[in-house]
C-alpha cells in the first residue's frame, strides 16, 4: 500500500466502557452517551474527575524508578518481527490511523508499537504531536525526562509518520484538526486513538483466527459496502474510533467551547439527535493503561516462534495488560495520574510547569463542564434520554430565553 505523504513535523484523553460490548452486539445501533456513562463500573468512577476547586490533592503512589528505554532492541535498530498471520494481504483500503500525544512519550511508543505488532500498516499511522514545544521534538532538543518528549527518530524507525500541531491544542480542537487533515487529504474516513492504550489480537481464537487489524478491515469494508449512514465506529468505546468525515461535518464537528470532558457527550448526542448511528465492532483486546511495560519487545512473538498463537508469551502478556489496566482504574489518584508522571526538563526550549500545567487542565476541565450546563440547560449526558433536540442548544435556560 502507498504510504501516507506526510510533512514531518494528542491529547487529553477521553476514556469508555468496555462493557459496551456487553451492552450491544452489532455494528448497527445508536450509541447512547446516557448508557456509556452509567453503565461504567463504579470503580471507575474516575473517569470524569470530580471538579476541582476546593478539593484536596489526590494521593498517589510514589512511581517506579524512572526507565528510560522501554525497547531495546529498536535502539539497537533491531525490530522484531510482527506474526505473519497478523499481516493482512490484498487490502486496498486506506486504513489512516491518528494517534495524538501530548504528554508521556513511553505509553505513546507502548501504543504505537502495539499497533505495529497488531498488524497495522505502520505507513497508515500517523503521530499528532500536540504537545505544544513547536519544532523542538524534530530538532532532539528536549530530553525523555521532560513530559513533552516525543522521539521522532524512533516513530520514523517504526516506519510510522508525525505531524505537529501549530500550537498547544484541546481535546477538542485536536478532534477538529484531525477532521480538517482528513479533509485536505480528501479521506472520506480515517481512524483514531488514544496514546495511553495497547492492542491485542484474540490469539486464543486460533481456529478462526483473524488479527486485530484483520478485524478492523472488515469492519470497514463491510461498512463501506453496506453503503448505510453512519457516523461512528467505537472499537471499545472511543479507544479506537472510525470516523464519517460527513457526518463530521454535518454537525459542524466538535464544540472547541467545551475543551476536554462532557465534550465527547455533546458530539456523540448531536450526532444521535440528527440521526447519524454510531456502532460497536469488537475487533479484539483494546486496554487502558497508566504505565508501560519493562520491554516492548513482549509485543512481538519470540524468536523462532513468529508464526505460532495463544503462546506462554502472549498469556503472560495478555494478564499483564489485565493487570495494568485494572490498576489504572483503581489508582486513588484518578485514572488519569499518568498524565502528570514525568517532571524532567526544566530550561529546555516551551518548558512548562508540569504541576501548574496539570493545575490548568483540571480548570479548563470543570469550566467546560459549567459550558455544556449552560449549552443545553442540563449537566449529564442524558440529553437524548430527556428529549433534548438538534438545534435547541442554547435556547434553554437562564440566559438563553
Amino acid at each position: 500500500m502507498t504510504p501516507i505523504s506526510l510533512n514531518r513535523r494528542a491529547i487529553l484523553a477521553l476514556s469508555g466502557a468496555l462493557t459496551l460490548f456487553l451492552l450491544f452486539g452489532a455494528v448497527t445501533h445508536h450509541v447512547k452517551p446516557v448508557i456509556i456513562y452509567d453503565h461504567l463500573p463504579e470503580s471507575w468512577g474516575s473517569k470524569l474527575p470530580p471538579p476541582q476547586e476546593g478539593a484536596p490533592s489526590p494521593v498517589t503512589p510514589s512511581p517506579p524508578p524512572f526507565q528510560e528505554e522501554i525497547f531495546p532492541l529498536a535502539k539497537a535498530g533491531k525490530i522484531p518481527k510482527v506474526n505473519p498471520k497478523n499481516i493482512v494481504k490484498g487490502n486496498n483500503l486506506k486504513t489512516p490511523l491518528f494517534i495524538g500525544f501530548t504528554r508521556n512519550w513511553y505509553l505513546l511508543e507502548q501504543a504505537v508499537v502495539s499497533y505495529v505488532a497488531a498488524g497495522w500498516d505502520a505507513s497508515q499511522i500517523i503521530v499528532i504531536d500536540n504537545s505544544g514545544v513547536m519544532d523542538s521534538n524534530l530538532h532532539g532538543l528536549l530530553t525523555p525526562k521532560n513530559p513533552w518528549y516525543l522521539n521522532h527518530t524512533r516513530l520514523g524507525q517504526l516506519g510510522v509518520s508525525v505531524k505537529r500541531t501549530p500550537t498547544l491544542l484541546t481535546f477538542a480542537q485536536l478532534q477538529n484538526f484531525f477532521i480538517n487533515y482528513a479533509i485536505e487529504q480528501s479521506w472520506e474516513y480515517f481512524f483514531w486513538s488514544h496514546m495511553d492504550v495497547v492492542v491485542l489480537s484474540k490469539e486464543y481464537d486460533k481456529d478462526n483466527y483473524r488479527s486485530l487489524y484483520q478485524r478492523v478491515i472488515d469492519c470497514l469494508r463491510e461498512t463501506l459496502e453496506k453503503g448505510d449512514r453512519w457516523a461512528l465506529k467505537f472499537f471499545a468505546y472511543d479507544w479506537l474510533t472510525l470516523v464519517n468525515v460527513a457526518a463530521m461535518k454535518d454537525i459542524g464537528g466538535w464544540d472547541t467551547q467545551i475543551p476536554y470532558y462532557t465534550t465527547d457527550c455533546d458530539m456523540y448526542s448531536r450526532l444521535t439527535m440528527k440521526d447519524w448511528p454510531q456502532g460497536i465492532f469488537d475487533a479484539g483486546h483494546i486496554y487502558d493503561v497508566g504505565s508501560h511495560l519493562k520491554d516492548l519487545a513482549v509485543l512481538f512473538p519470540a524468536e523462532g516462534q513468529e508464526s505460532e498463537l495463544n503462546t506462554t508469551r502472549f498469556n503472560d502478556l495478555k494478564a499483564e495488560l489485565e493487570r495494568m489496566m485494572k490498576e489504572k482504574h483503581e489508582n486513588k489518584g484518578g485514572r488519569n495520574y499518568w498524565q502528570a508522571k514525568q517532571d524532567g526538563g526544566q530550561g529546555e526550549p516551551f518548558w512548562r510547569n508540569p504541576k501548574g500545567f496539570e493545575r490548568a487542565i483540571n480548570f479548563w476541565i470543570d469550566k467546560g463542564r459549567e459550558l455544556f450546563k449552560l449549552k443545553w440547560d442540563h449537566p449529564d449526558c442524558n440529553l437524548v434520554e430527556i428529549g433534548r433536540k438538534y438545534g435547541e442548544e442554547w435556547t434553554k435556560g437562564p440566559g438563553n430565553e
